[in-house]
């Protein structure tokens, strides 16, 4: 499991018994399970754990829900969660206790992952005309060919929208082409994966 340098400090400051009493572990592992099995508002931001000035309590805190949801993202079962916190010298008690949490609320985690929507709208589906402009509202001459395009898109959760812009033929061949590359390159790293 790849976690980045200051989660892995966060989570080795947890894992301290001298550093980080257990009163104090139990307390961030209580609020990083009660933050994962109850329903937030997007509108509003996770609430974070009462600590010290300095904020450890609030790091630790974010890495302990980092480590949780990367565990639950990739699948990874309870042996790699353990050996990922016994090569951060975490006690075994507290693995233990950090694992059942984990495996306990691991379908709400899952719910929660899938229902974040962080891909972009997908494209479903494509309308377009030309629209010829004879003149302008200037009274000059116009003779543009202009596209007036509709892209149908698909969000997470099978919301529907659409993006609208016109271009001209040069604009819209460049789109076209960069497209076919977008795809090409999409295709050439599938077929590497």
């Amino acid at each position: 499991m790849d976690l980045s340098g200051e989660v892995t400090a966060a989570l080795r400051l947890l894992g301290d018994v001298s550093k980080t009493e257990q009163a104090k572990y139990q307390e961030v592992l209580q609020k990083v399970t009660e933050d994962i099995a109850k329903d937030i508002p997007a509108n509003n931001s996770a609430p974070q754990p009462a600590g010290e000035e300095d904020g450890e309590v609030s790091r630790c805190h974010a890495a302990l829900a980092t480590l949780f949801l990367e565990a639950v993202r990739d699948s990874h079962n309870v042996t790699v969660i353990t050996s990922v916190l016994e090569d951060l010298n975490w006690p075994s008690e507290r693995i233990s206790e950090a694992t059942k949490a984990v495996e306990s609320h691991r379908n709400a985690i899952q719910s929660k992952l899938s229902s974040l929507g962080t891909f972009p709208p997908h494209i479903v589906d494509i309308d377009w005309k030309l629209s010829y402009q004879v003149r302008s509202s200037d009274g000059e001459e116009g003779g543009a060919a202009m596209y007036l395009v509709t892209l149908h898109t698909e969000e997470s959760r099978g919301k529907r929208g659409k993006i609208t812009f016109s271009c001209s033929l040069a604009q819209l061949t460049h789109l076209v082409t960069r497209l076919r590359q977008a795809s090409r390159c999409v295709q050439k790293y599938a077929s590497n994966s």
